[in-house]
């Protein structure tokens, strides 16, 4: 993986503020929707408020860290150029190699949201709730509209912003300090968490992870985006055609 300009300070600092965020509310919110998601269905402008809010809030960090790497050559201190990065033909040759590595991916992700979801209900009891996201693609209430919106934020926004955040800040971050396995499984941590659902923390942990991974072979942001569109569009081809997955 090429040199970074992002720091562990840089990984510590993204993960605290998104924790902060998702803990803003109090523990005890967080932990009810986690498990139980919304106590209401959200009205369309809530939820386009939301996605919008969240696109606004990735956005800001994106750029206050990159504005951060780069406050030493206001001064003159110009850091020394990448040479690492790849190519434009080994750019589309990892691109490539994510569509290759679509499908098991995305089947064991599958896999173990449909089991994470049974092993909470088996141990206590408690149904976990799907993302509001899901809820709105299924729900005949959402018109075709506005779930069109949705489709176009979930298949473009998610990849064009959390990737450079979870993959090129948070992740990068850590690989500086710790061993590989440990800002691979740290870094996914995070992802997971930051979604607040429970059903679906295990395949997002284990998502989180690979996309890291992929990142850290290819040497490309462009490869993890990649995965993470078609994980979203199989997600919602899937919904569309058996709506009765979700709950």
């Amino acid at each position: 993986m090429r040199t970074s300009r992002y720091t562990p300070t840089h990984a510590f600092v993204a993960s605290g503020i998104l924790v902060c965020a998702v803990l803003s509310k109090g523990v005890g919110v967080f932990w009810k929707q986690f498990v139980h998601g919304l106590t209401r269905q959200l009205t369309p402008k809530e939820m386009l408020d939301s996605f919008g809010g969240m696109t606004v809030f990735f956005g800001t960090l994106l750029i206050a860290f990159w504005a951060s790497t780069h406050v030493a050559n206001l001064f003159g201190r110009k850091s020394a150029p990448d040479n690492s990065a790849p190519t434009p033909p080994r750019r589309l040759k990892s691109v490539l190699f994510a569509l290759e590595i679509a499908p098991p991916v995305i089947l064991v992700a599958l896999g173990l949201n449909v089991l994470g979801a049974h092993a909470i209900e088996w141990i206590s009891g408690v149904r976990p709730a799907d993302q509001e996201l899901v809820k709105c693609f299924v729900d005949p209430a959402y018109s075709l509209g506005f779930r069109l919106v949705l489709i176009a934020g979930v298949l473009f926004q998610a990849p064009l912003l959390e990737e450079p955040l979870f993959r090129g800040i948070i992740f990068r971050g850590f690989a500086k300090k710790l061993p590989l396995a440990a800002a691979l499984g740290l870094s996914g941590f995070v992802f997971a968490l930051v979604h607040v659902n429970a059903a679906s923390f295990v395949a997002l942990w284990y998502l989180g992870i690979a996309f890291a991974g992929l990142y850290a072979r290819t040497r490309t942001i462009l490869a993890p985006m990649t995965l993470h569109c078609v994980f979203n569009a199989t997600n919602l081809v899937l919904l569309f055609l058996f709506p009765d997955l979700a709950s």
